[in-house]
């Protein structure tokens, strides 16, 4: 299950429309409702604020939000790289 703190960093990596970013994330994993749909928003929605549990799916939501740090930490580090030689070269 997930708890309000780690719902509250997840929300903060991804960012706005997190919710449409994850029903993305898992409709690209083939991850499904067992009727092979993706799932909804709503449920989505439910498991991240933690009111109903599916292991699956909290896995996907925390692996997709590890990804997005990781990404937001190699773009940090590209531009930090950019202004320093920006820097140097005034």
């Amino acid at each position: 299950m997930i708890k309000p703190e780690e719902r509250d960093s997840i929300i903060k990596i991804i960012g706005s429309k997190h919710v449409k970013k994850i029903q993305d994330h898992l409709s690209k994993n083939n991850i499904t409702a067992p009727n092979n749909k993706p799932y909804s928003k709503t449920i989505i929605s439910y498991i991240l604020s933690g009111k109903r549990e599916n292991e699956v799916i909290e896995n996907a939501i925390i692996a997709f939000a590890h990804s997005k740090m990781l990404e937001k930490e190699k773009n940090q580090e590209i531009k930090d790289l950019l202004t320093k030689k920006h820097l140097r070269k005034t």
